[in-house]
């Protein structure tokens, strides 16, 4: 199971009361649950905190000047794009205003080495209107479990991949039926638009998607009986299945999500400073530490090895 996936499955074990993963598809891994008590997406997120890899962070050195780059520097501040309700990646506290996981951390870090200090600033943006905010300059950068695709590709520049997720299927807890990604074969399922839906159709082409703009809608749907199953890259599905017993995420995961930061497609000097960013932080530790601090802090074990920039089509 990958590391993504082995996630996701924590989730739903502790949001059944579970102590370990044993029968729900891993192994012997300890899960955050208090005893006799199911965590939340809440009491999980509080186990999540990117401060100390953002402060070790490193500043970036003689950057050049490019179109972003400038309304940064003048600004004080990196404007981004990004989730407020990805467990383990960028999740807000409504009492604190503050906003962890790896996803913000990686904001943060950007902001750091760009500005050298972590002012990243949170905008709104989903998976509907990103590529807009990005065109029309109203953020600097996309930074939310971004998969990168050769469609995309056509309308902004993707810096990364920085991280390698997969899709992952959610069912309902006494569903017996459906146990891999051939299973969604002719079943109304629900996912979102782009990415996701390609994945789906690629691993099934006779599933049928029903679309939607969020995980926690999937997931009501689901709950609901109208779908038959939600699937979406795992990191997305972490929030929206967390303390909810009545649905499972399986083990069985598919495709490959390579999430990148979205960049304007009008400054590609740009990209080229958050790649020379993104080798930095891979190369000095500072990657390794932001994960174990944020999305590793829900699973043990040693912290996967970021893929390689440029390494996929698209980046």
């Amino acid at each position: 199971m990958n590391r993504i996936s082995t996630l996701t499955a924590v989730v739903a074990c502790t949001a059944l009361g579970a102590v370990t993963l044993a029968g729900c598809g891993g192994g012997s891994t300890a899960a955050p649950a208090g005893p006799g008590k199911a965590s939340s997406a809440a009491s999980l997120a509080r186990l999540v905190d990117q401060s100390s890899a953002v402060a070790a962070g490193p500043v970036g050195k003689n950057l050049p000047s490019t179109p972003t780059m400038d309304r940064i520097r003048k600004r004080g501040s990196l404007l981004y794009a990004g989730a407020r309700t990805g467990l383990g990646f960028s999740q807000l506290d409504p009492a604190t205003q503050k906003v962890s996981g790896f996803d913000a951390g990686m904001a943060q870090l950007l902001a750091k080495y760009l500005l050298g200090k972590p002012e990243a600033k949170l905008q709104s943006g989903g998976s509907d209107t990103r590529e807009a905010l990005l065109g029309n300059h109203t953020v600097d950068a996309a930074i939310e479990t971004y998969s990168i695709t050769p469609e995309r590709a056509k309308l902004v520049n993707f810096a990364g991949p920085y991280y390698m997720a997969h899709s992952a299927i959610v069912v309902k807890s006494d569903n017996t039926s459906i146990t891999k990604a051939a299973d969604l074969a002719g079943k109304k399922v629900a996912t979102e638009s782009g990415a996701g839906k390609d994945a789906l159709l690629a691993a099934a082409p006779t599933a049928k998607p029903v679309l939607f703009d969020t995980a926690s809608e999937m997931i009501a749907a689901l709950q609901q009986g109208r779908v038959e199953a939600a699937t979406l890259n795992s990191a997305l599905l972490l929030g929206a299945t967390a303390g909810k017993p009545t649905v499972k995420t399986l083990p069985a995961t598919y495709g490959s999500n390579p999430f990148g930061i979205g960049i304007a497609k009008d400054d590609p000097a740009f990209k080229t400073i958050v790649n020379q960013f993104l080798k930095t932080i891979e190369t000095d530790g500072t990657w390794t530490k932001l994960y174990d601090d944020t999305a590793g802090k829900l699973i043990k074990g040693k912290a996967p090895t970021p893929p390689a920039t440029g390494s996929v089509e698209g980046s």
